[in-house]
This record gives C-alpha cells, sequence and structure tokens, in this order.
C-alpha cells in the first residue's frame, strides 16, 4: 500500500510540474506577452475556365414523306411532279400526299458555319425507270431571316434575272449577293463534299434556321417499291 500511495503521489507531482512548466512558459515568453494573429475578415478565390466554340447543325426537320401513289398514266402522263412547298400535280398523280414545308436545318452550335449538302442519289438512281423523265432537285430558303449571310459577311439582297425569272443565277450574281444557295431548283449534288448551300450560317437562337425544299418527277416506268434518298449536312466552323 505504501508503494502504491507513492506512485500516485508521484504521478501528481509529475503532473503539477508539467502545468507550473507550461504557465512559466506562457507567462514569460521573450516579449512578455503572448499573441495570436488571424486570418483576414475577408479574401477572394477565383473560378477560371475556357469555352471553345462549337460548330454544329441539326435537322429539326428531317423526314419528308409523299407517301403512296403512282404515275397516272391512264391519262398518257410520262411522269409525276411533287414538290415540298405545296405543289402536286394533281393530274398527273394519283394519291400522293401534298406537303407543305421543308428538310428544316438549324446551327445549333455557338459559332458560324459554313454548310454543305450532298445526296446520296441523283434522280436516275433514286427512281429507276427511264431517266428522260426523272428529277431529283432542291433549292434553299431562310425558314429566318438573317440566318444566313453571303461569303464576305453580307445580309445578301436578292438579284432577279426577269428575263428567266430566276434569282441568283450565277451569271446575274456577280456581286455575291445571295445567301442561302441555290434559291431556284437545281439537281442534288451527289459528289462530296456537296453544295455550299449557306457561307456563314449563323447561330443566333431567333435567326438560325434554313429550309431545303425538294422537287422530284417520276418516271411512268419507275419501279414500284419504296424510294428513299438520304441528304448529309456538313458545318465547318468559320
Amino acid at each position: 500500500m505504501k508503494q502504491n500511495t507513492l506512485l500516485l503521489l508521484l504521478a501528481v507531482v509529475l503532473l503539477g510540474a508539467t502545468f507550473a512548466s507550461q504557465y512559466v512558459l506562457i507567462t514569460y515568453s521573450p516579449s512578455g506577452i503572448v499573441q495570436v494573429t488571424g486570418a483576414p475578415a475577408t479574401d477572394t478565390g477565383t473560378v477560371t475556365l475556357t469555352l471553345q466554340s462549337t460548330g454544329s447543325v441539326r435537322f429539326a426537320v428531317s423526314t419528308l414523306n409523299f407517301g403512296t401513289g403512282k404515275v397516272n398514266t391512264t391519262a398518257g402522263n410520262t411522269e409525276c411532279i411533287l414538290d415540298s412547298n405545296g405543289t402536286n400535280d394533281s393530274s398527273k398523280c394519283i394519291n400522293f400526299t401534298r406537303l407543305f414545308g421543308n428538310l428544316s436545318l438549324e446551327n445549333d452550335g455557338s459559332t458560324n458555319v459554313t454548310v454543305q449538302l450532298v445526296s446520296d442519289v441523283a434522280a436516275a438512281a433514286f427512281f429507276g425507270g427511264n431517266p428522260s423523265f426523272a428529277r431529283f432537285r432542291w433549292n434553299t430558303i431562310l425558314n429566318e431571316t438573317g440566318s444566313c449571310r453571303n461569303g464576305t459577311g453580307g445580309n445578301g439582297s436578292v438579284t432577279w434575272d426577269d428575263s428567266t425569272g430566276l434569282k441568283c443565277t450565277s451569271a446575274v450574281d456577280v456581286a455575291g449577293n445571295c445567301t442561302v444557295n441555290p434559291m431556284n431548283w437545281t439537281d442534288v449534288n451527289v459528289t462530296s463534299p456537296g453544295t455550299t448551300i449557306c457561307g456563314m450560317f449563323m447561330p443566333e437562337e431567333a435567326n438560325d434556321s434554313i429550309g431545303i425544299e425538294i422537287n422530284i418527277s417520276i418516271p411512268f416506268d419507275a419501279p414500284a417499291g419504296v424510294k428513299t434518298a438520304t441528304l448529309t449536312a456538313t458545318a465547318t466552323s468559320n
């Protein structure tokens, strides 16, 4: 018992010595005063990032379906003419659907782009039959004003050839006034990379849509079956 009591007293003495040494250390610092310096009341942080421009287009309306029908050969017709802006030659066609629209292409990126369009088939391969009566053509329009600018950045002014009723033909548009191209029915392009349909396609939400209209003539002897053509639009950042 005496040994245990001695050890306990020794422990208490050592603990007291520790507190005493700490007390002396704090009280008798070299400057005589213990000071604690805190951080500033306010500070700032910085967040940095770099956005890359994105060149991208998408077909907001990606399908034109003229339905099912045939050439009215009973009346002696050699072709049936259809287009996507409301013309359906009912005297030459039977049962096809009249369309009022276009393939609607939008710039869904963040920068101006040049757009090229190509088809996987021309008229003869699209329909079959007598190629003399087969036509597969397109033209382009502005779905939203100001969506496309010409190659020099101008808004473009339509130039008419009064003798032919055509607009923006190479013979007339010597000043480069046109924006979308072509603005008249033109055979589809099947050679890569395709036709440049817009030199500067704009990304603004209210001005970022152009339309591709389609005109077809189906030969009287075209084989029956589903006919499908694929148009591919490619965007390149300006």
